[in-house]
Formats: structure tokens, C-alpha cells, sequence
């Protein structure tokens, strides 16, 4: 049956891409003990400048493909090819445009060589994401998710060896350049299984797919700006450290934000299958979608709050105390993006990208604002206060102009039932916060899940409702 199939790919893409967020994390915690301070931070930068070039080179090609193949009677092979040549070419010039914008910014020459070569590697990456969607719609996620563990080993391998050997900063971005070739190679034979996909020119089709697409292109970069101008302005006013201080927590951040994207990316299709011919099913997926990130959010945040120590003194090696309290900011910009994820996926389900415009819009003028504001006194602490103010904003005015398109009126039911056995868990880790951190993530997921039980939360039952009609 179909929901089996979902709910084994959920299950399996959530495993690997838990081990894959826990190389990553190991990775980091070896960088962050053998450079120094400065040289975190010129690493952070160089993530800085992928992150937003990586928007740039996307140019909403990714989102209009897995909207277009998941359609009825869609061509795949030729839609895919397209937008994926498209992709690659648009995108290497972008990136090559990343070390030239750095002579703009007060940046040491080390740090200008390492945008380079991280640039060269973000080129793979914007190449391997693109190709993301037929994985998506052919529910086999956790191929996507195999090859990013061996491109995540391969950069673990390759970082520990050249610490070994007492690199540089530069080899260090080389181990980042050779494995997202790796992942980049992977992905591409991958795909091969599910419809030959390769180098395909069609200038009339690419110039519709830009048509559609600029919408959420220019979303994309107003999102950006808000997602990564913090980053960005900390570099130019403020020391390097304050840059790494703030980004240690930010790629915290970043690993957890892509569950509800995987999970999200799952029900596009049937949020894009019913919307316009069947307004109850659309309900009625959009809010047990909400219903699972509720259940998924909730124990993420508050468990967060406790352990904020034990996982920085774990990336950081007790370098980085500053970064705690940044941690404990942004792990409430994570639970409001789990569900900023849901509603902008919804509206462009609905063809609504147009409002996806002036929403990031908002969030981009208030955000550059308040950096502008407050980043100069308070630095990295000013930076995530305003990602989390700026992330309210905009699911606040996308929940908006959902209730407007098709009068949704979501409960809030299973989120109360959620957070209150996450306040309890929280409550029950801060008794116990002495013991041993992976002892206590264990007993995190026993204590929540129980009493998650015990308040009749979200049954596997009702998740599996959401596929019942195609399967």
C-alpha cells in the first residue's frame, strides 16, 4: 500500500538523515578544536556566503519542478532534464560571482581563497538539490539521504586526516569542496533508476520555467536576505569570532530545519493533487501536517532549553560558552520554521507564489532593519532575537493569506496536547540534567512519547490517513 510505502520512507529518511546530522556534528565538533576562534569564523563566513549564493543559484527551480512532476499525466524526463541543465548553468556563474562580491568585504585573503573553493563545492551541492524532487515524488527520500551520509564521511575522513596532518583552514575547505562532488555524483547516478535525466536544451521551455519561477525566485532571495543578512552584517562590523560564536548555534539550526522540509516535501504532492479539486482533502492533509510538526517541534524546542549547555560544550569543546545563550534564541526560530515550512509549501500548492513576495518581502525590510538597529551593540545575541522575530512575522502573514485562499481554520488541539508533555519532559530533564547527554536524549524520547500516549496525542492511525485516498 501506498501509506506502508510512505510512512517505511519517512521512517528511513528520518534514520539516515539523523546519523547524517550526527557526522555533521562530529565534523564541526573537530573543526571547531583544531582552528582557532578567527578561523571558525572565516569558516562560518564562507557558509555564509554558500547559504546565500546557494539561493541565488536555485532561482525557484526547485520548488516549480516537484510542483510540475507531481501533476498528472507531467512529463517527467522532460521537465526534470530541463530545469536540471538550466540549474547547472545558471548556477556556476553564480557561484563564481561569490569570490569576486568578496573584495567587497573587509576579508582577509585566507578567507577570499576559502569562499572560493567552498563556492566550487556549493556548485555540487545546488546541483544534487535540484534532483532532490524526483526523489521526492517517487517517495524514495532516503536515497537522497544515503548519499549525503557518504558525502558526509567522506568530508568526516577527510577533515580527520588533515587535522592529522596539521593543515590549513584551506584543506579544511577543501574536505567540503570533495564531498559534495561525492554526494553530487552519487545523486546523479541515483537518479538514473527513476528516468534517464541529463543535459537537456529547450530555450522555449526554459524561458517558462523562468516565467513561472521568478516569483519564487525573488522570494527566495527576500528570504535570504532575512535567513542570512544576520550573518552577513556580523561579518563586516563585528570580529570573526563574533561570526563563529553566532554560527556555531546557527548550524544547529540549519541540521534540524530540514525534518519538516523532508516530512513537508512528502505531502506536497497530495496538497498539490487536491488543491482545487478537493477542498476538504486539502484541509484535512494541511492539518494533520500541521499535527505531525506540532508532535515533531515541540519536544526539539523545549528539550533544547535544558541541554543548550551540554550540546554546545559537545560542538565546541568548551571554546564557546557565549554561543549557549544564542542557542536557547534561535531553537525558538526552529519551531516556528518547522511550520513556516507547511504554509509556504501549501501556498504554493495554490499557485499563490505571488503572495510569497510581498510576505518575504516584510520579513526582509523589518529584519535588515532591526540588524541594522541593533547588531552594532549587541552582536551575535542581536542577530538571534531578530531571526526569531522575523520568523514569527512571516508564518504569521502566511497563516494570514492561507485562512484568506481557502478559509483554513487549523485546531491547535494535538499542539497543546504536544506542548504540554514537552513542558513535562522538559521538566523531568532538568531533574536528571547532571546525567550523561545521550542518556538523557533517551530518556527525553521515552518520557515524551509516553505521556504523549497518555494525552492522546497523534496516532500512527491518523497519519496514515492522509495517504488513505491514494493508496
Amino acid at each position: 500500500m501506498l501509506a506502508r510505502k510512505i510512512a517505511l520512507n519517512a521512517i528511513l529518511s528520518a534514520a539516515t538523515r539523523v546519523f547524517g546530522t550526527l557526522l555533521a556534528l562530529v565534523t564541526i565538533g573537530l573543526i571547531t578544536r583544531y582552528l582557532t576562534k578567527t578561523e571558525w569564523g572565516e569558516y562560518s563566513i564562507v557558509l555564509t556566503f554558500g547559504a546565500i549564493f546557494s539561493v541565488l543559484a536555485d532561482g525557484g527551480l526547485y520548488q516549480l519542478l516537484v510542483r510540475d512532476i507531481s501533476r498528472e499525466g507531467a512529463d517527467e524526463k522532460k521537465i526534470a532534464s530541463n530545469i536540471f541543465s538550466l540549474r547547472l548553468l545558471s548556477s556556476l556563474f553564480v557561484f563564481l560571482l561569490a569570490p569576486a562580491v568578496s573584495f567587497a568585504f573587509p576579508y582577509s585573503a585566507q578567507t577570499r581563497w576559502a569562499i572560493l573553493i567552498g563556492s566550487l563545492g556549493f556548485w555540487f551541492l545546488s546541483g544534487a538539490q535540484i534532483l532532490m524532487g524526483i526523489f521526492q515524488k517517487h517517495l524514495r527520500m532516503d536515497k537522497v539521504a544515503v548519499a549525503e551520509i557518504a558525502g558526509r564521511v567522506v568530508q568526516l575522513g577527510l577533515v580527520a586526516v588533515f587535522i592529522w596532518l596539521k593543515l590549513g583552514l584551506l584543506w579544511i575547505m577543501g574536505a567540503l569542496f570533495l564531498s559534495s562532488l561525492v554526494n553530487f555524483l552519487l545523486i546523479f547516478w541515483l537518479v538514473q533508476g527513476h528516468g534517464r535525466v541529463g543535459w537537456r536544451v529547450d530555450f522555449v521551455f526554459w524561458k517558462e520555467s523562468i516565467r513561472q519561477s521568478y516569483p519564487l525566485a525573488i522570494s527566495g532571495i527576500l528570504t535570504m536576505i532575512y535567513f542570512s543578512s544576520d550573518s552577513l552584517f556580523l561579518s563586516v562590523v563585528k570580529p570573526a569570532t563574533d561570526v563563529g560564536i553566532y554560527r556555531l548555534s546557527y548550524k544547529i539550526l540549519e541540521s534540524l530545519i530540514f525534518f519538516p522540509a523532508m516530512f513537508v516535501g512528502l505531502i506536497m504532492p497530495l496538497l498539490s493533487r487536491a488543491a482545487f479539486i478537493d477542498w476538504p482533502r486539502f484541509r484535512m492533509v494541511f492539518q494533520k501536517g500541521m499535527d505531525v510538526l506540532f508532535v515533531l517541534a515541540t519536544p526539539i524546542v523545549f528539550g533544547t532549553f535544558v541541554l543548550s549547555a551540554q550540546i554546545i560544550g559537545l560542538l565546541g569543546g568548551g571554546n564557546y560558552p557565549e554561543s549557549i545563550r544564542v542557542l536557547n534564541i534561535l531553537i525558538v526560530a526552529v519551531g516556528i520554521i518547522f511550520f513556516g515550512t507547511l504554509f509556504s509549501y501549501a501556498l504554493i500548492a495554490l499557485r499563490k507564489q505571488k503572495s510569497l513576495l510581498w510576505i518575504a518581502g516584510t520579513g526582509a525590510v523589518f529584519n535588515v532593519i532591526a540588524n541594522l538597529a541593533l547588531i552594532p551593540r549587541y552582536s551575535y545575541l542581536a542577530a538571534a532575537t531578530t531571526t526569531v522575530l522575523t520568523e514569527a512575522l512571516v508564518v504569521t502573514l502566511m497563516l494570514f493569506v492561507l485562512r484568506r485562499a481557502v478559509s483554513l481554520r487549523p485546531s491547535f488541539w494535538v499542539g497543546a496536547k504536544s506542548l504540554l508533555a514537552a513542558v513535562m519532559m522538559a521538566g523531568v530533564l532538568w531533574q536528571l540534567r547532571q546525567a550523561n547527554f545521550f542518556l538523557l536524549l533517551v530518556i527525553a524520547g521515552v518520557v515524551y512519547c509516553a505521556l504523549l500516549y497518555l494525552l492522546r496525542g497523534l496516532s500512527v492511525k491518523e497519519i496514515s490517513a492522509l495517504f488513505k485516498k491514494e493508496a
